[in-house]
């Protein structure tokens, strides 16, 4: 996703999307989706905690931005910013094609990807 936007005005943006990020987790999504996909899975496979532990990276980075301290991200957390869910667990790729009919989820995992693409373009433009 390409922005033609100036530094301030994504900032803004992400001001806004704030909130959106603080929702009730998606378990029915979840739920759904581990039922249908249980032979895909492997019984390590935690895929409610990957979504957490992916999401709350976004969230905490955010934090940081907001707060006016981007220079204070860990570059662990930047380096995992820079890559896809499907790309952070790869063992779920199987989801990437399915992921939209699962709209609690669908609708969550769209706006994390949204704030860490605009979050990107912020950090690097």
């Amino acid at each position: 996703m390409e922005f033609n936007i100036g530094k301030l005005t994504i900032f803004d943006e992400l001001e806004k999307l704030n909130d959106d990020l603080y929702h009730p987790f998606p378990h029915k999504g979840i739920c759904k989706i581990q039922d249908k996909f249980s032979e895909k899975l492997h019984e390590d496979d935690l895929l409610t905690a990957d979504f957490n532990s992916y999401w709350m990276n976004i969230a905490g980075s955010l934090s940081y931005i907001l707060k006016g301290k981007m220079k204070k991200i860990p570059q662990n957390q930047i380096d995992e910013l820079k890559l896809t869910f499907f790309e952070v667990f790869p063992q779920y790729s199987f989801l990437e094609k399915e992921i939209s009919n699962y709209p609690d989820l669908y609708e969550e995992y769209k706006i994390y990807e949204k704030v860490r693409e605009l979050m990107l373009s912020y950090l690097f433009n």
